[in-house]
């Protein structure tokens, strides 16, 4: 092999070692508070349980998303990585 495959071939096996090592301290989706926000302003809208305006929400919702997407530090996973 010539250093250019090596090289190549480096590369590649430590990119894929990046994805296992990113799989490994990802936590679970049920866990995550982003989810768990979404699910209940979504369920709050579609039951019509809030007595704002829904421009009101949408936007409040939109800024408090991105806040905790701010703040959020580790990936999530939905399946289990084994």
């Amino acid at each position: 092999m010539n250093p250019f495959q090596l090289f190549t071939l480096y590369r590649r096996a430590s990119k894929l070692a990046g994805y296992f090592e990113e799989a490994a301290v990802s936590k679970s989706l049920f866990t995550s508070k982003l989810f768990w926000f979404n699910v209940l302003s979504a369920s709050a809208s579609l039951l019509s349980a809030l007595p704002f305006p829904p421009e009101y929400v949408a936007t409040a919702t939109a800024v408090i998303n991105i806040a905790l997407r701010y703040v959020t530090t580790t990936p999530v996973h939905v399946v289990s990585p084994k």
